[in-house]
């Protein structure tokens, strides 16, 4: 069974130190940079950081937070799911209380960013209902916009 927590505490994001994304030729590294710039990021507006357990052991990990250039929106920024437990809805279940949490929270909407190559991510964006944006500020991938 899968449970899901709130992270309060920046050293609760040290978890995902030495996790590694993969897929086909992405690869994303979780070094000391990357959960720095998660832990600045904790206590921004209107955030919501969660952690998946699965029989109280590591499964994934969620941020959404207020830094974004337009206002009114939250940003997805991370989305991690342990690769033993793909395809269980951890995803699903991230993208669902991050949807609910804007809402309770009066924004416009979500935008969230990925790379080109990052099919499972840009495929979850399409099941809820996300739509591909022209970013202005970034090229390097695709842009997101949920639109409440």
């Amino acid at each position: 069974m899968i449970e899901y927590f709130t992270i309060t505490k920046p050293e609760e994001i040290d978890v995902l130190h030495g996790k590694t994304a993969q897929y086909r030729t992405l690869n994303i590294q979780y070094d000391n940079e990357t959960i720095q710039y998660l832990k600045d990021h904790l206590h921004t507006k209107n955030s919501l950081y969660l952690i998946a357990k699965e029989n109280n052991a590591f499964a994934g990990f969620c941020s959404i937070d207020s830094d974004w250039w337009e206002k009114g929106f939250l940003f997805l920024r991370e989305i991690y799911v342990e690769p033993r437990l793909h395809r269980q809805g951890i995803g699903s279940e991230f993208v669902q209380r991050c949807i609910a949490h804007a809402q309770k929270h009066g924004t416009k909407g979500i935008v969230t960013e990925t790379a080109f190559n990052n099919l499972p991510m840009q495929k979850l964006c399409s099941k809820f209902g996300f739509a591909e944006w022209e970013n202005p500020e970034w090229k390097e991938g695709v842009t997101y916009k949920l639109l409440f």
